[in-house]
């Protein structure tokens, strides 16, 4: 058996914990719940809609074409100018236009493109390992005790694609308005109906 004040593991017929002196009894030693080290019992990963990432980033891509064009082309004719190169005023604000335009969007969909690809939620007996990241890669684990609540949503476009995004919740979780502003999300999963029932059964147990 294991103490329940330092965790050490104590032979069955001591009275007292060798490492930390507490007092062992019948109701207060109890056993310890080791990590499961095996295969995950269920893998996770998003499915990527191309053009649902291209839509997302239309205003950015506008707002940034006026913005490079205007400012960028005019710093480029400036340029232009004085190195008194043979082109016309125009030029250096059309391909800074275009530049933006077209690079924004590109930049876009390979970073978030690869990171779907390289996304994964792996969920073991006692815990959720978590794996996400191109630009930045992160790594958590999230034990199914400090789940405080499982909840799923589904877009219009995920529900036209058969996906859904859940969400759990932890106690350092905020909310407002009585919804969840932080927490792991996981992401266009597909058959979410199916993987929230195992992920809540799962967390329950």
């Amino acid at each position: 058996m294991f103490c329940s004040q330092c965790g050490k593991e104590i032979a069955d017929d001591a009275r007292f914990c060798a490492s930390c002196g507490t007092s062992v009894s019948g109701t207060q030693a109890s056993p310890v719940k080791e990590p499961d080290t095996g295969e995950p019992l269920l893998v996770l990963r998003p499915r990527f809609i191309g053009w649902v990432t291209a839509l997302s980033v239309v205003p950015i891509q506008l707002f940034m074409t006026v913005w490079g064009a205007g400012f960028c082309g005019g710093i480029g004719m400036f340029a232009v100018k004085g190195l008194g190169l043979p082109l016309p005023t125009w030029s250096t604000f059309v391909f800074f236009g275009c530049l933006f335009f077209f690079g924004i969007p590109l930049l876009v969909y390979t970073a978030r493109k690869r990171t779907y690809g390289q996304t994964e939620y792996r969920f073991f007996r006692d815990r959720l390992e978590y794996v996400e990241g191109f630009w930045t890669a992160e790594n958590k684990t999230i034990k199914y005790d400090k789940v405080t609540e499982t909840s799923m949503r589904r877009g219009i476009i995920q529900r036209h694609y058969g996906l859904g995004t859940i969400f759990l919740a932890t106690p350092a979780t905020g909310f407002q308005q009585g919804r969840a502003m932080s927490g792991i999300r996981i992401r266009d999963v597909e058959e979410p109906e199916k993987v929230y029932e195992a992920v809540e059964e799962l967390i329950e147990t």
